[in-house]
């Protein structure tokens, strides 16, 4: 505790942390002490702050899992401010979703507007490399993603780069939940049990731009299908049921460089993704 060196403009109060207030009739002043863990986890007034921190945690899960999902190729492309943006685009979707705050369901299909466009680099757009829109075609078990008509004027290469390559992954995330017994949030389904479809184009010349170029990617593999859904006889999701929650998350990426030996030794400074479109 301190007291100040004059009463001048003396008063009751809180500033910048510190608290202002008269003690026996004298002035004195003390910095507010956080709560601790424990006040926060018991005391009912803080409450709201307990359930925000619930519904953080599981933005902070999800967008784990959506980082997991763009492995290997997250780290060539994102930024120092990836997960941060990615994490606060996915407590968006966590208001977005049913129930009582502190344990609303948590899908990318509640707000898939919150994701789509979304930059692995705010200072690399895709569209700063790539000023074309390739037509979607999506049903039921697979979408088409189709460049016809890409042309070497929609491209914006760095000086020196010869070839580019596109890069297509489709990655699948079941609703995280809030558990009760274990007071988090959690998949309703394992993580590999969703695989990741990654498929990426050979290096293409930037001077002959091959035609078509396009990308059919399927939302379940075979795999998936003669899983334990069907194998297992009281299986505890049904293939219908994983189809229902299940958000088909889409994402294009373009590298720029130089071929060699079929190979493209990008320029990773110039590398560019984002999502692309969910179902």
């Amino acid at each position: 505790m301190a007291k100040p060196t004059s009463n001048i403009g003396a008063f009751k109060g809180t500033i910048d942390g510190i608290t202002y207030y008269t003690l026996n009739g004298k002035w004195v002043f003390r910095k507010a002490a956080p709560p601790t863990k424990e006040r926060i986890n018991t005391d009912p007034r803080y409450g709201e702050v307990r359930k925000n921190n619930k519904e953080f945690g599981g933005a902070s899960s999800y967008a784990k899992a959506i980082r997991m999902g763009l492995l290997p190729y997250v780290h060539e492309f994102k930024d120092h401010s990836f997960n941060s943006r990615l994490t606060s685009r996915c407590l968006q979707l966590v208001k977005a979703g049913r129930g009582v705050k502190g344990e609303r369901s948590l899908n990318a299909c509640n707000a898939p507007e919150t994701l789509v466009g979304l930059e692995l680099n705010q200072h690399n757009k895709l569209s700063d490399r790539l000023r074309f829109q390739p037509k979607l075609d999506a049903d039921n078990i697979s979408v088409l993603v189709d460049f016809a008509g890409l042309k070497k004027e929609h491209l914006i290469a760095p000086e020196h780069a010869t070839h580019f390559e596109l890069l297509m992954i489709r990655y699948n995330l079941m609703p995280f939940i809030f558990d009760q017994k274990q007071q988090q949030y959690t998949s309703e389904l394992d993580l590999d049990a969703l695989e990741v479809l990654r498929m990426p184009t050979p290096p293409l010349a930037i001077n002959d731009i091959p035609q078509p170029i396009e990308f059919n990617l399927s939302f379940y593999s075979r795999y998936q299908y003669t899983w334990a859904y069907i194998k297992d006889s009281n299986p505890m999701f049904s293939m219908k049921t994983v189809a229902k929650k299940t958000a088909h998350t889409v994402w294009l990426g373009i590298r720029f460089g130089q071929e060699h030996n079929g190979v493209l030794e990008a320029f990773p400074s110039h590398n560019a993704m984002q999502c692309l479109a969910i179902y």
